[in-house]
C-alpha cells in the first residue's frame, strides 16, 4: 500500500483557505504523495502567497480548529512554481507544485491540466485525489482512502470514488455522503446532509445505495481508470462534471463509488463565495442552470422539456419571491438560446 498519489488543488482569488488545506496535507501518515496546486487566480498575488508560505514566510490564518501561525517546523518545503506552458514539459519530483493558469477556464479546465500532466508524466499505477481547496483533512484519511480502495483489488473498473464530506464549521456533522440527481428536473440534492456521523456509519450502505456521483470537493480515481474514462468534461465551467464524469465511466462498464472515510472538512460554499453571499451570486446561478441543461442535453434528452419547464415556472417563480427580477430575461435568454441551439441540431 505504498502507491503514489496525486493530490490536486484550484486555488482561485484567495491563498488562506489553500494554506489550511494544505498544511492538514502535509500531516498525512501516508507519505508517498505529490500535491500539484492549480492556480486559476485573476492576478499573481495569490500565486506569491502561496509560494511565500512554501518558502516559510509567516502568514497568519484563523482556523475553525485552533489558530496557526505560519511557517512551522516543515518549512522551507520542496516546492516548484511552473508556468502552465512549462507544467507539461518534464516530470517534476518536488513535494509540491504550484502552476499558474493562463486564464480561469473553470473547475474542470482547471483539474485537467495536472490530469494530462499526470498521464503523460505519472506513474501508471497511481491514484488521482481531486481535493477542494477550502478542505481540511485528518492525518489518517489518505492511508484509509487507499486501504478501502485496495480491498476491491482488480475486480472492478472505471470507478470514480468519492468520501464522506463533514462539515468544517460543525465537525460532528455529514455535509454529504454523495450526490443525487433528479432526473425529471436535473436537479442534484447531497446524500447524508445534517446526519450525525455516528448514524451516518451506521447506515452508510443505506444512505449510498443510490448515489449519482461523488462531490467533487473529495474525488479519487486510479490512473489505469482515468486513462479509460478520459479527462472532465470542459462542457462546464462548475458544476455537474462529476455526473457527467460517472456517466461516461458508466458506458464504460464502470460505476462510482462511497468510500466509507471520515476525517474530511468541507467548508461548502467558499470556493463560489456563496455563503459569504448569503445566496448564490449571478454568475454561479447562471453557470448552474447552464450546466444544468448541458448535462440533460448530452445523458437526459428524455427529460429535457420538463426540465425547461421546472426552469420557466419554479427556478423564475422562486427568483421573483426572492426580489430577484433583474436575472430573469438572463434566465428566459439562457433556456430560448440553448433550446434553440438543440432545435437546430435536431435539424441537421
Amino acid at each position: 500500500m505504498n502507491k503514489k498519489v496525486y493530490i490536486v488543488l484550484l486555488n482561485y482569488n484567495e491563498s488562506h483557505d489553500s494554506i489550511e488545506c494544505l498544511e492538514s496535507v502535509l500531516k498525512l501518515e501516508y507519505s508517498n504523495y505529490q500535491i500539484i496546486v492549480i492556480d486559476n487566480s485573476e492576478t499573481l498575488q495569490h500565486f506569491n502567497d502561496l509560494q511565500s508560505w512554501a518558502k516559510g514566510d509567516a502568514i497568519s490564518i484563523e482556523t475553525q480548529f485552533k489558530n496557526l501561525v505560519y511557517p512551522l517546523e516543515k518549512k522551507p518545503l520542496s516546492f516548484l512554481s511552473s508556468s502552465e506552458k512549462d507544467f507539461l514539459l518534464g516530470s517534476k519530483e518536488e513535494k509540491i507544485v504550484f502552476v499558474k493558469a493562463d486564464q480561469n477556464k473553470g473547475f474542470a479546465a482547471g483539474n485537467n491540466l495536472a490530469l494530462r500532466y499526470i498521464l503523460s508524466l505519472g506513474e501508471s499505477d497511481s491514484y488521482i485525489w481531486l481535493l477542494n481547496n477550502d478542505t481540511v483533512v485528518e492525518k489518517n484519511v489518505l492511508a484509509n482512502i487507499i486501504s478501502e480502495i485496495d480491498k476491491e483489488g482488480n475486480l472492478n473498473t472505471d470507478i470514480i470514488y468519492g468520501t464522506a464530506l463533514l462539515e468544517y464549521d460543525n465537525p460532528t456533522k455529514v455535509q454529504s455522503l454523495g450526490g443525487l440527481y433528479h432526473s425529471r428536473i436535473g436537479l442534484t440534492t447531497h446524500l447524508g446532509e445534517g446526519v450525525l456521523i455516528d448514524e451516518a456509519i451506521l447506515n452508510f450502505d443505506k444512505i449510498v445505495a443510490n448515489v449519482s456521483y461523488p462531490i467533487g470537493a473529495s474525488i479519487i480515481v486510479k490512473h489505469a481508470d482515468l486513462e479509460s474514462i478520459g479527462l472532465l468534461s470542459e462542457d462546464y465551467f462548475l458544476f455537474y462534471e462529476e455526473i457527467d464524469w460517472v456517466s461516461r465511466a458508466k458506458q464504460k462498464g464502470g460505476n462510482v463509488k462511497i468510500l466509507p472515510v471520515f476525517g474530511i472538512y468541507h467548508k461548502q460554499g467558499n470556493s463560489t463565495k456563496s455563503k459569504i453571499n448569503k445566496q448564490k451570486s449571478e454568475f454561479i446561478d447562471l453557470v448552474s442552470m447552464n450546466s444544468r441543461i448541458t448535462f440533460a442535453k448530452k445523458y437526459n434528452r428524455n427529460n429535457l422539456g420538463f426540465i425547461y419547464l421546472s426552469i420557466l415556472t419554479l427556478t423564475i417563480g422562486k427568483r421573483i419571491w426572492q426580489g430577484n427580477f433583474k436575472i430573469i430575461p438572463k434566465i428566459l435568454k439562457l433556456v430560448f438560446s440553448t433550446s434553440k441551439k438543440l432545435q437546430q441540431s435536431n435539424e441537421n
